[in-house]
Formats: C-alpha cells, sequence, structure tokens
C-alpha cells in the first residue's frame, strides 16, 4: 500500500538489480531494497572523513546556510532541532543565525564531529521523550525511513511552528536521466542501495505536500536546491572509491549540462519544504 495516498496499484521496473515501484494514484516511488536492520544507524562508520568533507561536506554547508536563511525569511524563530544532524551544518549555520539549537544523530562518528561545532547534540533517534521545538528539521532522513507515517506524527507531537524537511526529488534530472537511461551505478548511488540505511521513497512535491498534509501540515514555502555544484563533480563521483579520477573527469561535462538546464527549469534533485505543524486548541477553563 502507498504510505501517501494509500493506493494499491503501482508500476514496477527492475533496475540496477533494485525492484522499483510507482505508485498509479499519486506518483510516489517505492523500493523494496531491505535495509540492514544489524547497521542501522551507521550511514558515516565507512566514510573516508577527508573526502566526505571535501566533497559532500562542502555542499551539505553551503545547503544549511541556504536553509537557514530559507527559515528565517518565512518567520522561523526561537529553538531548532535538527533530527538525523549529520555532521551539524545546519545547527551551527542555525546558531549563528541567533536560534538556540539542538540536535540527534544516530551515527557515532557523525554525533561526534557535529558535537564540536555546537554543544547540544545527542547519539541516538527523535523519540517520545524528545523535548518539543519551534523549529524542528529533517534534512535528508524521510527517504531513508521504513515508516514515513509513524515518523510524522511523532514530528508532530514535537514541533510547536514548523516542520523544515529536506528531501532527495525524483523531479530531478539526475534522477531522471539515471533511470531513464538505466544507468545502474547512479541509479545504486541515488537510492543509496549498499549503504546501512538506503533510500525507501523518492517524492516529488506534488506527493510530499499531499503526504504532509494528511498528517495535518500545510506548506508554507518551497525551492530547489543544488545538489551536485559543478565545482564538486569529480570528488563526488569518486567518494566511495567505486569510480577511478579518469572516468569521473569525462562525466563532468554532462553535470555542468544537467546544472544548466536545472536552472532554466527552476528545479533540482533536492527539494526543501517547510511546513507549519497544526495548532493544537488550548483548554480554556
Amino acid at each position: 500500500m502507498c504510505p501517501v495516498c494509500g493506493g494499491e496499484r503501482f508500476d514496477e521496473r527492475e533496475i540496477a538489480s533494485l525492484t522499483i515501484r510507482r505508485c498509479v494514484a499519486c506518483g510516489l516511488r517505492i523500493s523494496r531494497i531491505v535495509p540492514d536492520a544489524d547497521r542501522r544507524g551507521t550511514n558515516y562508520a565507512d566514510v573516508d572523513d577527508r573526502a566526505y568533507l571535501g566533497s559532500i561536506g562542502r555542499v551539505r554547508r553551503a545547503q544549511g546556510e541556504e536553509i537557514v536563511s530559507f527559515v528565517r525569511e518565512h518567520g522561523g524563530a526561537g529553538e531548532w532541532l535538527d533530527v538525523g544532524c549529520g555532521f551539524g551544518y545546519v545547527l551551527e549555520a542555525a546558531q549563528a543565525a541567533g536560534f538556540r539549537v539542538r540536535g540527534i544523530e544516530p551515527d557515532a562518528k557523525a554525533a561526534q564531529a557535529a558535537r564540536e561545532r555546537v554543544r547540544e547534540v545527542e547519539q541516538g533517534f527523535l523519540e517520545e521523550s524528545t523535548p518539543s521545538a519551534d523549529v524542528l528539521s529533517t534534512l535528508d532522513v524521510l527517504e531513508h525511513l521504513d515508516d514515513i507515517n509513524a515518523f510524522a506524527q511523532l514530528v508532530k507531537r514535537k514541533t510547536r511552528a514548523l516542520w523544515v524537511i529536506k528531501v532527495p526529488s525524483s523531479e530531478g534530472l539526475f534522477f531522471r536521466v539515471a533511470h531513464a537511461l538505466r544507468i545502474e551505478g547512479a541509479v545504486k548511488r541515488l537510492w543509496q542501495s549498499e549503504y546501512a540505511s538506503p533510500h525507501t521513497v523518492y517524492f516529488d512535491l506534488q506527493t510530499l505536500t499531499r503526504f504532509l498534509a494528511k498528517h495535518g501540515f500545510e506548506v508554507v514555502a518551497s525551492r530547489y536546491l543544488d545538489e551536485v555544484p559543478d565545482g564538486t563533480v569529480v570528488d563526488r563521483l569518486t567518494l566511495d572509491g567505486s569510480t577511478p579520477k579518469w572516468k569521473a573527469r569525462l562525466a563532468v561535462p554532462l553535470f555542468f549540462a544537467i546544472n544548466r538546464i536545472e536552472r532554466i527549469r527552476g528545479k533540482s534533485d533536492a527539494q526543501v519544504v517547510i511546513a507549519r505543524a497544526p495548532v493544537t486548541p488550548r483548554l480554556v477553563i
């Protein structure tokens, strides 16, 4: 059953030894990848720190600053809780912008790195016992979860004002080209099929808006971010050692072309949405 619309009809495709389903009713993409429960919360354990910080880390830092600015434009203030905070880039930017910040990160290595940027970072997962916050962010988190509906209900109980979501988007050209041409390596990277916590779903703006409305959230604003900027292409492709540098350099013109088309389209492979939390009526005695 589709976790967004409840539909039961799917188109199925086999790509790169992955079974990918598309809900006929709403278009949500769902994978049949089975996460490794024994490795849950260890996505950064085998990452080369230097390679990561020089490629994805650079992108996440820039994205963090953009996201914080975006949230401030739409009235975000007070206490910011980042769930799945990774290396702490958005927390660092939020703290510099005047927010009181807290982070939660399941991976021990990432949690320690985030703690070196801001003090209040807990290793673990969002729980019922977690104190609520004015702004709660989940950046590159939803797509890794087994039960996105249960998680959304928990977020609703922990968010006083705004839920900030970043997800990889099926509207992006990298996603579309890789799947249309059945490029095995690219498809596996996009779904992170060999990571401890692979991607389980791919939203577009329509399905994400529908999912949020289902749980009482109202979308305030949305935007797209550069996910593979021109200057990071080679480092990004060679991050895990599976692609030699010469081959990565051959792919640079394609990435440059896609990035320019995306600027014209006004879309990308990274979607950010700010949603307003449901107002809980207060009992007046």
